[in-house]
């Protein structure tokens, strides 16, 4: 079971929450800034915990549910978790 907010400024900005509910009736809650169809999970709480993406590095894909409710909003591309640099 899904549900979002969505907020969009003028220049085409904007900002998706979908809480969720996992198997074991934990609430989530995922926040994502995009811009057109691209967006950034930016902030997650999961059972009102918040967790930073950019740092935890278990999240590799959105729930398909989340996916899903991105896509009628109109996002279709999302980036998660940390972002990793190679060293040369």
């Amino acid at each position: 079971m899904t549900n979002s907010v969505h907020w969009e400024s003028a220049n085409g900005l904007s900002k998706i929450w979908v809480q969720a509910v996992d198997d074991r009736d934990r609430p989530f809650e995922f926040e994502v800034a995009a811009h057109g169809s691209r967006g950034k999970l930016s902030a997650l709480k999961i059972d009102g915990v918040s967790v930073d993406p950019q740092i935890d590095e278990t999240l590799e894909t959105l729930p398909p549910a989340v996916i899903a409710e991105l896509a009628d909003i109109g996002i279709t591309e999302v980036t998660t978790g940390a972002i990793r640099y190679s060293e040369r």
